[in-house]
């Protein structure tokens, strides 16, 4: 995806926050945030996130279902789901 292509703007951040698969957490740092979406890195290993996860960041106040859109090394850029 390029800058041109996005509908939301970015913002930095640096925030925790949890992934919830099945009957397990992952624990991941949100690098960038948009209403529409967000970048993600995994404490761990990256390849172990599905492609569709509820993600919960309470300092963003941010309780949503994620689908992947890339994967780049240790980052996974998210669309949130309507």
């Amino acid at each position: 995806m390029t800058l041109t292509s996005r509908t939301a703007s970015r913002k930095p951040t640096n925030k925790a926050g949890v992934i919830k698969i099945a009957d397990r957490e992952v624990t991941v740092v949100l690098r960038d945030l948009s209403n529409s979406g967000a970048r993600l890195r995994p404490i761990g290993n990256a390849a172990e996130v599905p492609d569709r996860f509820q993600l919960i960041a309470p300092m963003e106040k941010l309780d949503t279902t994620c689908v992947v859109v890339w994967r780049r090394g240790h980052d996974i850029g998210v669309q949130f789901e309507a």
